[in-house]
């Protein structure tokens, strides 16, 4: 598991997917942890008996924490317990919001959860502005004092110009962690999505990007469609996203990088282990250097 302080080479993870537990069992000692999402433990508490020995992380898309509407504290109970039972360093989640005031939605909306906010299905970017750094430093504080682990916050995928917008991303995210002091889950896949929406060149952006607050990066695939780049766990990170990633080993204390490729259970095992060893690569190469 990823130790508290910074190790001299980052530990390598993946995301967890059904076909993990096959994975851990075949090439043992392959893997220093595995990122288990809190959604996925809500519903099968059997995920961690899966693991064996293997550490887990836990990763998080609940707390809507750009959000207007805090979540309820039945599940910030859940997180609490799961963050004891799995031992997680700490708890990623995505700067992001997925549920909205129910208030504000249409009124053929199904009440599927009468009582409960109206839930997105899917974390996205809020308007990147100085209100919403406030909130989301309140939705932090609120947060830290819940949760005996450290809160990482995770950049979201920007598809489209944000309505509302006063920064750029890079700006935003270095705001909230100046006044939260919060540290960062870089998604690299999410970042060259955010960057080619925004018109910005990703290695210079990289550039002033809060590096010194990064704890972890996840590495997946993103495909282009309609002319825009969406993320994709299902395909493989392209060269592009292997030159940031060592941009960032270089320049920030990161401690774990994990691969996300765990949206397709046909994603070939000898694929998924050669992007492992594309990673301990790049690694390495920079160690040398």
């Amino acid at each position: 598991m990823p130790s508290p302080s910074a190790p001299a080479d980052p530990e390598i993870g993946i995301a967890y997917s059904r076909t993990t537990p096959g994975l851990i069992s075949r090439n043992p000692g392959l893997l220093d942890y595995v990122e288990v999402p809190f959604e996925l433990l809500r519903h099968d508490p059997t995920v961690t008996d899966a693991l064996g020995a293997t550490p887990a992380v836990l990763h998080c898309a609940s707390l809507s924490l750009a959000g207007s509407v805090p979540p309820a504290d039945s599940v910030m109970s859940s997180i609490e317990e799961w963050v004891g039972e799995t031992g997680t360093p700490w708890l990623g989640e995505h700067l992001s919001f997925i549920t909205a005031e129910r208030a504000h939605t249409d009124p053929s909306a199904d009440a599927y959860a009468p009582g409960e906010p109206w839930n997105i299905g899917y974390t996205v970017s809020p308007p990147m502005n100085l209100e919403t750094v406030e909130s989301v430093v309140r939705s932090l504080e609120r947060a830290a004092s819940r949760f005996s682990v450290p809160l990482i916050v995770e950049n979201p995928p920007v598809y489209f110009p944000m309505p509302g917008s006063t920064m750029s991303q890079v700006e935003f995210i270095s705001e909230v962690t100046a006044r939260s002091g919060v540290g960062l889950l870089l998604d690299l896949a999410h970042f060259c999505i955010t960057s080619r929406t925004l018109g910005y060149d990703a290695p210079a952006e990289l550039v002033r990007f809060p590096l010194d607050r990064v704890v972890e990066v996840h590495v997946s695939g993103f495909s282009e469609e309609a002319g825009g780049w969406w993320d994709n766990h299902a395909s493989r990170a392209p060269e592009m996203e292997l030159e940031l990633l060592a941009m960032v080993v270089q320049r920030s204390p990161v401690r774990a990088v994990t691969l996300e490729y765990n949206w397709s259970s046909r994603f070939p095992e000898s694929v998924l282990l050669e992007e492992i060893d594309r990673t301990r690569d790049v690694i390495d190469a920079c160690r040398r250097k």
